[in-house]
């Protein structure tokens, strides 16, 4: 395993990518004044369950706090408190409330039960870091949902600091599909560790795959 395209090492070429250009999307927005938090506060946070950040989490907020506070992780960004809401309640929030497809997110939780923290990205598509068991590495995944023809969900990135690193566009990943990193030499194995843990398996599930499951 490459450690520079992993973890805290990742993280550490987005914020020099973001510090030196800014973003190169629209979908987040430059960080003028990072808001950076101190190590003892890093030291005492924890994720919804007692869990402790993962690496790539530790090293971003020692860099900036304000910008997850902006995507709805927190309302503080001096004493973060991240939310507790699951998959149901995080869609709603990223879609709007209006219509069927984004409540119907709610019966994935039968087999993703834990807390979900939303990301920026797509239209009929959402992003969002998922909170269930970390890979060996000790990042979370970060799920895709779609509702463009059945509500869908996927394993789409094996955590924040592959994800934070697509965005800042220092990797070039290919996407033919969501879960195209399945099959990436260096992101490969994390991901199908993901896909194990959360059950969604190498190509993701849609609604009716649940009935199935049962």
């Amino acid at each position: 395993m490459n450690e520079s395209m992993h973890g805290a090492a990742l993280i550490d070429r987005v914020i020099e990518r973001v510090r030196r250009e800014g973003w190169p999307t629209s979908e987040a927005p430059d960080i003028t004044d990072p808001v950076p938090l101190a190590p003892e506060v890093i030291d005492r946070l924890r994720l919804p369950g007692g869990r402790p950040l993962p690496p790539s989490l530790r090293r971003w907020l020692a860099y900036d706090s304000s910008w997850l506070a902006n995507v709805g992780w927190y309302e503080d960004p001096l004493e973060p408190v991240f939310g507790d809401q699951g998959l149901g309640a995080t869609a709603e929030w990223m879609y709007g409330s209006g219509g069927v497809m984004p409540g119907a997110f709610a019966d994935f939780e039968k087999l993703l039960p834990a807390v979900c923290l939303p990301l920026v990205g797509g239209c009929d598509s959402r992003r969002l870091l998922y909170l269930g068991a970390p890979d060996s590495t000790g990042e979370y995944p970060v799920l895709v949902t779609d509702i463009d023809d059945l509500p869908y969900v996927a394993v789409m990135y094996p955590g924040l600091d592959v994800y934070l690193a697509d965005l800042a566009e220092i990797l070039d990943l290919d996407f033919d599909t969501y879960t195209s990193l399945a099959e990436h030499p260096e992101y490969g194995p994390r991901m199908r560790e993901h896909a194990e843990n959360t059950e969604l398996g190498a190509d993701g599930l849609e609604i009716q795959d649940l009935d199935w499951l049962d």
